[in-house]
């Protein structure tokens, strides 16, 4: 059997002791970053489950194992080595352990059990099996999977992206025996259960009531991605598949959980049901439905129950930090001391794009999550109840001490419009001399940048800091660290706002001595591209830039990508009524083409569906024929960013290259 973590060990074994002068982070070293996902710790704490996935760059590969790791002694044991291992899941009473997998690269997704050193598939679906849950009582599991797909010779068009070669088969609620059998259908029709991405980080859509009877669920309208934002929640009677609605809201819930003794449901909304405001966590129970922790003005990110059933497990983002908070049922609000760990969060809240927490909780109150710091990768780590101080099980990425990484701090300052606002700097790994800047900006909007070494497997700030440059990654308004009234100050000033804000962060920065403001570049990708070419379509101080995957045409964004029809929510109007031409027009950094002078590579890859790669060959064209200097690097993939490791690397070796082009 292959045997992930033996080879992980032998390659930190030959490595050896590190030289007298540690060497800073360079591509080679990246390929070796170990990422972490999806921690599932049994009920009795005894034992964590999770997805270790590490990369095999020359055949463009991420290699997902199944572990099991004892908490007392951190002892880790593959389990499972599979095509696209995922969604671990203990039985109630922690003697099994279910997860998804491929049988074959080229089958669907399906759900197995392991007992007793066995591994046992479970289904087999015609489409991919999404999530998991197990019944109150560990005797059924229900199960979330996909329709078989079309074959139907056309389709009528939606709210889909251009990426669509057919309509998108809707995903329905099974039920299966946890000893094997025939698998029964609870749900079906033309809507679709909402999805989830199983191998990252996402909040279940899926939810048994505590006497086993019913499940609650989230529902979409349709499969489409541009009407993603009409899921409600509704629960079925597993015995008769009657289903009714819960609430008389028809848009916005998600992400539905049980309280473990059946008094309560918690699920997530955004702050007064604006599309563009904060996620919060509301509680159903005792006839009222009412926001938890509603004194955190905070984007919540998770939302997990302890086994009290009175308090809730939140994260998000609080300056350039993440935290843990718990919050009770009466509203009260405490922060989980974590030190400099930041543990792992995704508030990207969308029933497209996952959301969550790398955490789980244990029948005694233990939490096991996956943390970084500054200067370190993801690891494993417990927090016992009662304890103040984490306990790391997983030392993984280890070789990261022995090399010379950029120092991350926190820098402040007043923007327009008096925002208080905040970024990090990431200083070069060596001292001495002045160094030219980088910004660096983060997508979203609806995101921030924290204090922590990498996202995934992919430090790209350290990666620019170890050729010597101090790089800068600003929060503007729409980022989600600082307060809703922030994060919803991007509404109807999409690009000019935020614009100003960084600007007002680079002068911060510049006042600092160990900068050299004659040599700035700027560089963003998704939405942080889109805000890259809008300045460098203002502005005139750039040695470089890197665009990448940007929306640099709204029309295009409305038109053909995933989310589409939803741009009128930050817009606040469709480009087809009253002033919606002239409003997307205005928002458009391709709209300002002709002022552009700096030296730009554009990336992008062939079929992106979150942002078209026909807006980078419109930037592509508009410099090329004004003769600005510009590459233009497609990466053949269906993702949003580079899929794979070698595509990752190559990236980021251009990326590197550029900046030294223009820079030095």
């Amino acid at each position: 059997m292959h045997n992930i973590f033996l080879a992980v060990s032998l390659a930190l074994a030959a490595a050896g002791p590190g030289p007298a002068a540690p060497p800073p982070l360079s591509l080679d070293d990246m390929a070796r970053i170990v990422d972490l996902e999806e921690p599932a710790i049994s009920p009795d704490a005894r034992h964590v489950a999770l997805v270790v996935v590490t990369q095999d760059r020359p055949h463009d590969a991420l290699d997902n194992a199944l572990a099991v790791i004892d908490v007392r002694t951190a002892r880790m044991q593959e389990v499972a080595f599979r095509h696209e291992v995922a969604v671990p899941r203990w039985s109630p009473d922690g003697s099994r352990l279910a997860y998804l997998a491929r049988p074959s690269p080229s089958l669907p997704l399906q759900l197995f059990v392991r007992e007793g050193g066995a591994n046992v598939q479970l289904t087999h679906s015609k489409g991919d099996v999404s999530d998991a849950a197990w019944s109150p009582d560990g005797r059924t599991i229900a199960f979330v999977a996909a329709d078989p797909p079309s074959t139907a010779p056309f389709f009528f068009a939606g709210d889909n992206d251009y990426t669509a070669a057919s309509l998108t088969p809707p995903q329905h609620l099974w039920i299966v025996s946890a000893r094997g059998g025939n698998a029964r259908r609870i749900t079906s029709g033309s809507w679709t259960i909402a999805p989830t991405d199983p191998g990252g980080i996402f909040s279940p859509q899926i939810a048994w009531t505590s006497d086993g009877r019913s499940i609650t669920f989230t529902r979409l309208k349709n499969t489409s991605s541009g009407d993603d934002e009409y899921s409600t929640l509704w629960q079925v009677d597993v015995a008769n598949a009657a289903m009714h609605k819960l609430t008389a809201r028809s848009e916005l819930e998600l992400s539905p959980s049980s309280a473990p003794d059946g008094s309560h449901l918690a699920y997530w909304y955004p702050l007064g049901g604006d599309f563009n405001a904060e996620n919060t966590v509301r509680v159903i129970g005792g006839g009222h439905d009412v926001a938890i922790a509603p004194t955190l003005d905070r984007n919540i990110a998770a939302s997990l129950w302890f086994p009290d059933s009175k308090r809730l497990l939140l994260c998000g983002s609080d300056g350039t930090q993440t935290l843990f908070w718990t919050a009770d049922l009466t509203g009260a609000v405490q922060p989980l001391p974590l030190g400099d760990l930041h543990p792992v969060c995704d508030p990207y809240s969308s029933s497209t794009f996952d959301a969550g927490s790398a955490a789980g909780i244990a029948r005694d109150g233990t939490i096991a999550f996956v943390a970084t710091t500054s200067a370190t990768a993801r690891e494993l780590y417990v927090l016992p109840p009662g304890s103040t101080k984490p306990r790391q099980l997983t030392h993984i990425n280890g070789f990261l001490a022995r090399l010379r990484l950029g120092h991350m701090s926190e820098l402040r300052w007043t923007g327009p419009g008096d925002f208080a606002e905040d970024g990090v700097v990431t200083d070069p790994p060596s001292n001495g001399r002045k160094f030219p800047i980088v910004v660096l900006i983060h997508g979203g909007p609806g995101l921030s940048n924290a204090r922590d070494f990498v996202w995934e497997q992919w430090p790209l700030a350290q990666m620019i800091a170890a050729r010597g440059y101090v790089v800068f990654q600003p929060n503007y308004r729409g980022s989600d660290n600082l307060g809703n009234a922030y994060m919803t100050a991007i509404v109807h000033d999409t690009v000019a706002g935020p614009s100003a804000d960084i600007m007002s962060g680079l002068a911060a920065l510049e006042r600092r001595p160990n900068v050299d403001a004659s040599r700035v570049a700027v560089c963003g990708w998704s939405y942080g591209g889109e805000l890259t070419s809008w300045l460098i379509g203002h502005y005139h101080n750039w040695r470089a830039a890197v665009s990448g995957a940007a929306v640099n045409s709204e029309f295009d964004e409305y038109n053909l990508s995933t989310s589409n029809v939803q741009d009128r929510y930050p817009l606040g109007t469709s480009p087809y009524t009253g002033d919606g031409e002239r409003i997307y027009r205005e928002n458009s950094p391709i709209t300002y083409y002709a002022q552009i002078t700096t030296p730009t590579l554009i990336w992008g890859t062939t079929l992106d569906p979150v942002v078209p790669i026909t807006q980078s060959y419109a930037l592509y064209h508009a410099l090329v024929d004004n003769h600005i200097p510009v590459r233009f690097a497609v990466f053949p993939a269906t993702t949003h960013g580079p899929d794979g490791p070698r595509q990752t690397a190559e990236l980021t070796r251009l990326w590197l290259d550029w900046l030294d082009e223009y820079m030095r």
